[in-house]
């Protein structure tokens, strides 16, 4: 490539947008509130490999769920995760008060939210959740940035993981932490080269 000419300076490609999918697992037993975020880069050929692949191994129930897949299942489903290419996080809430599960979301939230503008993340997805539940998020969400812990340059939507296959991702990476904590770390061994986890305490 020819060297620009003189005087003339050569501007700098504009970087992609980045986004986040999260989506949360409760594990009351144990005391643990967790939200995982599934992160990346906007590049449209990417993300829509990533969903292809997603929903290649959805095509019997339209859905990849992992509350409801047999083990074999979420093996095959971690290990896709980890070659996704998509990097994870995951905020993990000790000390749980099973009355209090908004209070954990809340306090997932602010740390994620926290992190995800660290990293240069634009827009969130948070997985949607019934009426009351998103009517808590958008509140949760203004409150946070009435006090500045959610700047303005951040957008938070809802999306339906039945029209979005990357919010799978998140409740695999959920569910894949959350099992490790129950004393099943195969899972979370398939992603853990492309995770990164905080531990808060409530």
């Amino acid at each position: 490539m020819d060297d620009p000419a003189p005087g003339r300076s050569m501007s700098p490609p504009t970087p992609l947008p980045v986004h986040a999918w999260v989506d949360e697992s409760v594990l009351v037993a144990r005391g643990l509130y967790l939200l995982a975020a599934a992160v990346g880069p906007v590049v449209p050929e990417a993300l829509e490999a990533d969903r292809s692949r997603l929903r290649s191994l959805a095509r019997a129930t339209g859905r990849l769920h992992w509350s409801s897949e047999e083990e074999r299942d979420k093996m095959r489903i971690a290990t896709l995760v980890g070659e996704l290419s998509l990097s994870n996080m995951v905020v993990t809430a000790t000390r749980l008060d099973s009355r209090r599960q908004e209070r954990a979301r809340r306090k997932c939230l602010q740390m994620l939210v926290h992190q995800l503008v660290a990293d240069d993340v634009q827009h969130v997805w948070l997985e949607s959740r019934d009426r009351i539940g998103n009517q808590r998020d958008l509140a949760m969400i203004a409150s946070l940035r009435t006090t500045g812990a959610l700047p303005p340059s951040i957008r938070v939507d809802h999306a339906r993981p039945s029209e979005e296959p990357l919010l799978w991702v998140a409740d695999a990476v959920a569910g894949a932490v959350a099992a490790a904590y129950e004393g099943r770390p195969q899972f979370r061994g398939l992603i853990n080269h492309k995770l990164h986890e905080i531990v808060i305490e409530l």
